[in-house]
């Protein structure tokens, strides 16, 4: 998986979601007013004036890896230390969980974003966590409150990534850590608590103190919290997860809940001793496992990326948890003098919660979002593996486990990477036509496919032609941020300009402190009423105020996804002098 993002990592370009993340982190002055300031947090620590979109995609392989390998050993440090068991290696767990980080990749960018900082943040915090809760006493791991201290401080920094997420994993994480060591006895948990939330306030603080003032911050998130409102949640968000939730459901009772039956009755038989078949009867039933699966997979095309599946492969990781927990329920039942320890519980617990915290606040498709954090139901699978001590070395067991997700893992990843690379024209097989993007500030040479290659390389004539210098306002009508970015434009007020959401648009000319009269505009969709109206108010007057320059057919449209495929000519303006002037 590292070497295939590695050789892709110079090889095709997003022109909406990754161009909208590089106009912001190359140009944070003008867009340090937002809901979240991801932004200005990975301004300040990869400088601009040193990151090409090279580095901002080395910059989301280096925590996705990293990621992985701290709640790795967060888990495995607490498996070991609760189960007393030498059985699951490091490298196994760690392993897995680099291999859950690289799930995103297969719907969503490489460039490093707010989602992909959300997830270290929360991985960092849930780590400590563990690892704290893992010894019984400070004397074993001294570091553990050091470790509690920073992971506080990380998702403290997170309230301005992601505050919905932020919060929550902060209040479920101290809930977690007075459970375990028990509300009443004050003594061991007051202490955890109070370094956890001493390290949230000094996120907070390193925050105010080094990226943006604390009034600043404040009159931003009221200001935005209140657009947001208006353009993004009037239809509710626990209505529209509800109904995401549909398909999910609907592809889990069948035919997945099938294998969950299978797998509780023929683990409970296979412990009674009274299923003891022969191996070639195994291999045949094996195979028709086996055959079912692709043929529900083709059927209802669960082996393709998930933007194009009905948001149904979440299914696949659900399933897997269900029929491991119906392997445990069965040994559980045949070993009823086996306790299940109440704090056990509680972890496990809070490992399922986890990927819906780190998820919530999206609106986007839920389930989307919580493939982002599979790594906590992937944990779940290995203490589920740990308690079954019976048919723990069971090959079939460790196949489940193990084989099966990170099987899962890699197929998905690669076809999402490979055949159906994100929001582009050509899959990444294509791309293979050098472009340079970024010469005025860090130039870097991508490989485009042909049609994408030669429509910006006429843009860009065009463009220069017209009188357009770099540095200049571009408002790009409509989702089309990467293009400004290409051009080395600035889209004035936010970097992207978005369809069906001119109050936000509006909101973003408002804002400004450039001169959007000297803006050209990239039109690929008739502008509405409203943003008519606010550009004239701003002394941009269209259409009379500009002139034609070009039309130019957009490759980009449609896209694989089929995505706003309507948005199928580009049609540039430059302004017109005297209307400038007026």
């Amino acid at each position: 998986m590292i070497g295939l993002f590695l050789w892709a990592i110079n090889k095709g370009y997003d022109l909406t979601d990754e161009g909208f993340y590089l106009l912001g982190y190359t140009y944070p002055e003008e867009y340090s007013s937002s809901f979240t300031s991801f932004n200005l947090l990975i301004n300040k620590v990869l400088s601009p004036n040193h990151t090409s979109i090279i580095g901002y995609r080395l910059a989301s392989l280096f925590t996705t890896i990293t990621a992985g390998l701290l709640l790795a050993g967060g888990v495995w440090k607490w498996i070991r230390e609760k189960y007393h068991t030498n059985s699951l290696p490091y490298w196994a767990v760690a392993c897995l969980f680099v291999s859950g980080n690289f799930l995103q990749y297969s719907i969503f960018p490489r460039t490093i974003f707010y989602n992909n900082i959300n997830s270290f943040c929360i991985a960092v915090f849930a780590s400590s966590v563990l690892l704290y809760s893992a010894y019984p006493s400070a004397a074993r791991f001294k570091g553990r409150h050091v470790l509690l201290f920073l992971g506080g401080a990380f998702v403290g920094l997170d309230l301005f990534v992601k505050g919905s997420s932020s919060v929550i994993a902060l209040g479920t994480g101290l809930a977690v850590i007075g459970l375990s060591a028990g509300l009443a006895n004050v003594r061991e948990w007051y202490k955890p608590v109070g370094l956890v939330v001493l390290g949230y306030l000094a996120g907070i603080a390193v925050f105010f103190l080094g990226i943006q003032s604390p009034l600043v911050w404040q009159a931003n998130f009221v200001h935005e919290t209140q657009l947001l409102l208006k353009t993004s949640y009037n239809g509710g968000l626990l209505v529209r997860y509800l109904k995401d939730s549909y398909p999910v459901l609907r592809t889990l009772v069948y035919p997945f809940f099938l294998f969950v039956l299978l797998s509780f009755f023929l683990t409970r038989a296979y412990l009674r001793n009274k299923l003891r078949l022969s191996p070639v009867v195994q291999l045949g039933i094996g195979l028709l496992i086996l055959a079912f699966m692709v043929y529900e997979a083709l059927r209802t095309d669960l082996y393709r990326n998930t933007h194009l599946n009905h948001n149904r492969s979440i299914v696949w990781f659900l399933a897997l948890m269900l029929v491991v927990l119906a392997m445990f329920s069965a040994a559980y039942l045949e070993q009823p003098h086996k306790k299940v320890k109440w704090r056990k519980l509680i972890i496990a617990g809070w490992l399922l919660m986890l990927p819906f915290v780190g998820a919530v606040g999206t609106y986007n498709n839920l389930f989307i979002n919580i493939m982002l954090d599979i790594n906590y139901w992937l944990a779940l699978l290995c203490i589920l593996y740990v308690s079954m001590p019976a048919i723990a070395h069971s090959t079939v067991v460790r196949v489940v486990v193990f084989l099966v997700p990170a099987l899962v893992i890699a197929e998905q990843y690669t076809y999402g990477l490979l055949y159906a690379p994100y929001l582009q024209a050509a899959n990444m097989l294509q791309q293979n036509v050098p472009v340079t993007l970024g010469s005025s500030h860090t130039p870097a040479t991508l490989q485009l496919d042909a049609k994408t290659a030669a429509f910006m390389g006429d843009l860009k004539q065009t463009m220069k032609q017209a009188g357009f210098e770099p540095g200049m306002p571009v408002v790009a009508m409509y989702d089309m941020p990467g293009l400004v970015y290409m051009l080395d434009g600035i889209s004035p007020g936010n970097p992207w300009i978005f369809g069906q959401l001119d109050l936000r648009n509006c909101d973003a000319l408002a804002k400004t402190r450039m001169d959007v009269t000297k803006a050209f505009l990239l039109v690929n969709e008739k502008p509405g009423p409203e943003l008519l109206t606010c550009m004239a108010s701003h002394g941009m007057r269209f259409p009379e105020g500009y002139r034609e320059v070009k039309k130019l057919l957009s490759p980009y449209n449609p896209n694989q996804y089929n995505w706003r495929n309507y948005q199928d000519t580009l049609t540039v303006y430059a302004p017109v002098a005297d209307s400038a002037a007026q």
